[in-house]
């Protein structure tokens, strides 16, 4: 009979916790829809998006904001200071922030797209601040009436979920696998890399800790005139990075202050921290795989062309190359005027109207010879070494992504 009792108190317990989350993934849901499908092309002047749209997003603050004060806190609410936790949760927002000077230093600064007078300064407010604060009181809800039963789970599905609400349906659906790693290099992995650090101290500090994590960057990208102009591998990893650290920092900082720490503490938020090493390797691997480190950059591999030695679907590791060292039957990456690139073995070394070398490619299972020849300028890499089929995970990718285009 109690265990009857206490399996219909539970019961009941889970129905507040199951409408609360409903309600705010479905007023998220329709501010999305209504601001992003809904108004464009429907309402064009600048009531439509700075501010139709902030007011849908206003709204799903306001349930989310419901949501939580009907829910009871999380235990690791009450097992540190909450002015502490707001405290450290401002200076990490400003480090962050930092980071941005920091790279912009080295880098270069850029004028800001923003316009900076005060009538759209105050519009920019509206426009940001609205989908900071929906956003931000959604993870604090959620989290609290998804966390009691498996907060790891609960902090990375609702990480993933906001962050997908940062950007438009077309973002997902770019051409190339060069677009498609700029996207989710520089654009969502660094948004769900700092939601997720948000998400750590909602759950410590409530919407107001998640909000003093974010507020700072957003401010400074629509208030500085001034922005990093750096590349996008840069941005990806100076977007991983901070958070990481803040994590970091955070976690040591909290665990020092619970009792029993080395118990209770880890295993609150292991597996949360493995999740972010995850996401901070994956950031890292789209930067070597763009840029590369040592001398040494990885490439994929998307056709039959120099077949049985190279399959299609094998990743290549390409050496360092100087033009006056190659010779016929080196295997050498290069680029068209296209930017395609095409790695084939070296054919023939010709004379080019200024006495420049010039290259003539074939694929090993080709039957004639690459249409235009090569010049030295043109060549990127020399064949080192290859991974078998790693490299069908982006072809398949572009594969999907065509077919739901």
């Amino acid at each position: 009979m109690t265990a009857m009792a206490q399996r219909f108190g539970t019961s009941l317990q889970a129905r507040p916790v199951l409408s609360a989350s409903l309600a705010v993934v479905g007023a998220l849901v329709f501010a999305y829809w209504f601001s992003r499908e809904f108004l464009p092309g429907r309402v064009y002047s600048l009531w439509g998006p700075y501010f139709l749209g902030p007011m849908a997003w206003m709204g799903a603050a306001g349930v989310a904001y419901r949501a939580t004060r009907q829910l009871p806190p999380h235990t690791a609410e009450h097992e540190v200071d909450r002015r502490t936790v707001l405290m450290v949760a401002l200076l990490i927002g400003l480090f962050l922030v930092s980071l941005q000077f920091i790279t912009g230093m080295l880098a270069g600064f850029g004028h800001s797209p923003y316009a900076h007078t005060p009538r759209f300064l105050a519009i920019n407010a509206l426009f940001a601040g609205s989908l900071l604060l929906a956003t931000e009181t959604s993870r604090a809800a959620l989290l609290r009436a998804l966390g009691p039963r498996s907060m790891t789970l609960a902090l990375v599905l609702v990480t993933l979920g906001l962050a997908a609400l940062q950007f438009g349906e077309a973002q997902f659906m770019r051409d190339g696998f060069r677009q498609n790693a700029e996207f989710w290099g520089a654009l969502f992995i660094p948004t769900a890399a700092a939601g997720l650090l948000g998400g750590f101290f909602a759950v410590y500090g409530g919407a107001r800790a998640a909000l003093l994590i974010a507020a700072p960057l957003v401010a400074f990208q629509y208030y500085s005139p001034i922005l990093p102009n750096a590349e996008w591998p840069v941005r990806a990893l100076v977007g991983v990075a901070g958070p990481a650290m803040g994590l970091w920092i955070a976690e040591g900082l909290f665990a020092a202050e619970e009792p029993g720490a080395e118990a209770e503490s880890r295993g609150f938020f292991s597996l949360p921290s493995i999740a972010w090493v995850l996401t901070a390797v994956i950031s890292l691997v789209i930067f070597w795989f763009s840029f590369g480190f040592f001398g040494f950059r990885p490439a994929f591999v998307p056709s039959h062309s120099m077949e049985p030695l190279i399959q299609q679907g094998d990743v290549v590791l390409l050496g360092p190359i100087s033009a006056d060292e190659v010779a016929v039957g080196d295997i050498v990456m290069y680029e068209l005027s296209n930017r395609q690139r095409v790695l084939h073995r070296v054919h023939e070394i010709t004379t080019g109207e200024n006495g420049e070398r010039v290259f003539i490619f074939k694929g090993d299972n080709n039957n004639t010879t690459d249409l235009m020849p090569v010049t030295d300028k043109q060549l990127m890499g020399e064949y080192r070494g290859r991974v078998p089929k790693v490299g069908w995970i982006p072809i398949k990718f572009n594969q999907l992504a065509g077919k739901v285009r």
